[in-house]
Formats: C-alpha cells, structure tokens, sequence
C-alpha cells in the first residue's frame, strides 16, 4: 500500500488525473530507468553564437569551461535526496542499508560533466554509501550516448537535410515562428540579429548536417542565459541585466529548436538515439538488471528519445521539449492490481528558479514531475502495455535504420 504522503514523482508515474487516491493504491512500481541531463554546467567555449552582436562581454566563471559547477552538483544531490524518499516509499531503494547493485546502476557519459553529475546523484540518492558511478575510459565515445559520433549507423545527407526540412518546415518557417523569442532575444543582447533564416543542407563531406541563420545563432546564447540564471550569478549579470525569469522562458524555445533540427525528426531520432533506447528497455525487462537504473547524458539525448516515444514536455520556466540541466525523462514499469504490466513515461526536473535557489525540495517544495503521453503506443496514452512497447519501440528502429 503506498502512504497517501508519498511524493510527488510516484503522484506522476502512477495516477491519472484525481482518481489517483482510489486507483493508485493497488499498482507497484516494479522497475524504473531514467536518462539525466548532466547538472548546471559553465559555458562552452563556442557556444555563444551572437558574441558578435553583443555590446559588452559575458561574466568570466570561476568554473572551467563545460565542467559542472559547485551549485550545478548541490542541485542534483537535492534532487536525488527527493528521489530517495520516493524510491525507499515504493520499494525500489532499500531503507536501512546501502543500496547494491540488484537495487540501482549509475552510468554516465565519459566527459567530466556527466561523471560529476552521477557522483552527485549518487551522494543524493545514498549519502553515508560508496555508491559506484559506471563508465567507460575517458576517451572514449560511449555509443549510449554518442552513437552518431562513433558512426556505425548508415546516413544519407540529402535525405536525413529532406526530413529535418520536412519535420520543421525549413529553415525560413522556423524562423518565422519563432519571431517573438528572437525579438525577445535581440531586446537582451541590446542590437539588431543577423538577417535572413538560414539553410539546411548537406554537409560537404556528406557525414553530416550544415544548419545556419539566427535560430542557430541565438540558440546556444540562449542557453548561457539560462545557465546564468540556474547559477545563481547576480541578476545584473544575467544577460546583462536584461533577462528576468520571464525572459529566459521566453528564450528558451530558441534552444529547444536546435534539437528539433539535429535531433528529433524521424530520420534522425533513431541515429541518435537508438542505443539508449535499447538499454532503457533492458533496463526495464531484462531478468539481470536492478530496480532502478539511472543513465547521465545529454540534453539532445533527451530530446531524440522524446521523439522516439511519440511524447513531448514542458517544464515550468522554459519552452516546449528543452530539458533543462539536472532534469530526466523516466519510463516506469508497473504492475497493476490484475497483473497486467505497464510502461508510463514522465519526466523529473528541479525548476530553473529552484536550482537558481538551491531549494530543499520536499513535499511543500516539489519539483516539476510530469505524467508524460506516449505517442508510440497511441495518440494520447499514458500507459503503455508492456508488450505493446518491447514489440513496437525495437520495430521502429529496425525499420528506420534500415540501409
């Protein structure tokens, strides 16, 4: 039976709407997987593509560049010391000892930000524990989430330029529809944005994708913005003072579209994310694996498994389908009172301002947790038969990324 004061998380994952308290009860979460995005990280060092129209420079961190800060690694601990309180509730984490690896498995990317993340999570999730984080050598690419890096996979140029066209409505459209967040994004950087919307194309050596314009200026800006806000830097900093909450939400769509372009049409989604859609459904039905496994990536990870799964998300303070740092996209296997077994998707993530703050997130004090739709079993499902998923997720990407 589950406490009626269990968090918020379980709230998402096993209710529907205000039935919740009569139909819930009987359902048990039998495994869990989710894909982080690392925490609040600084700034690449070329990720400020209107650095050339803007008036004055940026602030200078005391962290090095793309490495998770401080504040980024308290912010992802706080969030998993919430996690925890679930977790133990449900019966997926242990209460009175360490947690093993039959209970939880920490794997992350290779680059220092995603290791950094796990530890966090890891402190949070177990904090008098030696909780391992796994991961391969540093180096190397780890197909979960590097797979189009590592290239095993074939592409066509033209035709992956064709449905990313397709999918967004090119290039002059994108821009068009997103006139208010470049406007927005104009009134901070303090001049006019570069003219024209930009291409889509063919790389020259075919091995990729070569997408230009303002939308592609401004998104990696937009993201130093938000990164500036979820810091904490004084708000005069921030964009140099002219980007409150308000405007980073209004920005954030900027962001967001870059994956829309690079990640989530449906020649691409698979490319990217194929793997690590694979490993959540061992994660969730293979006999050899742990109650919950948590998986830290990136934030074009998530979004090309959000379209892989028919499903989309907004959390509070930004813009549709951009995942902010330190959030995750979960699937839940559930078992209900009859014996049927169902996937639910849902997605987890301290709002910017609660990271901007380093609140204590607890039952006064929640997280954004969405119950999310998945479209790869109907159009609005929110659960999914079990085997309805081990069949269709494996039979989508066979036939995309078919030569």
């Amino acid at each position: 039976m589950i406490r009626p004061a269990l968090c918020g998380l379980m709230l998402a994952i096993l209710a529907s709407g205000a039935a919740f308290a009569k139909s819930a009860a009987p359902d048990r979460t039998l495994r869990m997987v989710l894909i982080y995005r690392h925490g609040v990280r600084a700034p690449l060092a070329d990720e400020n593509g209107l650095a050339a129209w803007e008036r004055a420079p940026m602030p200078v961190w005391d962290t090095p560049e793309s490495l998770l800060t401080p504040h980024g690694a308290r912010a992802l601990t706080l969030l998993a010391r919430y996690q925890r309180q679930d977790w133990q509730a449900a019966g997926l984490l242990p209460r009175n000892r360490c947690p093993t690896a039959r209970d939880v498995q920490i794997w992350t990317n290779t680059v220092p930000r995603t290791i950094a993340s796990g530890q966090a999570l890891a402190r949070g999730l177990a904090p008098h524990c030696a909780l391992p984080v796994g991961h391969l050598a540093a180096g190397q690419h780890d197909a979960m989430f590097e797979q189009a890096e590592i290239g095993k996979d074939p592409f066509d140029a033209p035709r992956a330029a064709n449905h990313v066209i397709a999918y967004t409505g090119g290039m002059a459209m994108l821009t068009r529809r997103l006139h208010a967040p470049l406007m927005a994004m104009a009134h901070i950087v303090g001049r006019k944005l570069p003219d024209g919307p930009g291409t889509i194309a063919p790389s020259a050596d075919g091995r990729g994708l070569t997408v230009s314009g303002p939308v592609i200026d401004a998104s990696g800006t937009a993201q130093i913005l938000l990164l500036q806000y979820m810091e904490g830097l004084p708000m005069a900093q921030v964009g140099w003072g002219r980007a409150d909450a308000a405007a980073i939400a209004g920005i954030s769509p900027l962001h967001a579209a870059l994956f829309d372009l690079l990640d989530r049409s449906p020649y691409l989604a698979p490319r990217n994310a194929g793997v690590l859609a694979r490993r959540m459904l061992d994660a969730l039905f293979a006999p050899d694996q742990p109650r919950l496994t948590l998986l830290v990536g990136h934030d074009n990870n998530i979004a090309a498994l959000a379209s892989l799964l028919g499903t989309r998300f907004r959390v509070p303070g930004l813009g549709w389908n951009d995942p902010p740092p330190g959030g995750a996209l979960g699937l839940a296997l559930v078992r209900r009172a009859d014996g049927h077994r169902f996937v639910r998707a849902f997605y987890i993530a301290a709002t910017p301002r609660q990271v901007r703050r380093l609140t204590v997130l607890d039952a006064d004090h929640r997280p954004a947790e969405l119950s999310l739709p998945m479209g790869l079993c109907g159009a609005a499902a929110r659960a999914c038969p079990a085997a309805m998923v081990q069949r269709r997720l494996p039979a989508l990407l066979s036939r995309t990324l078919a030569p």
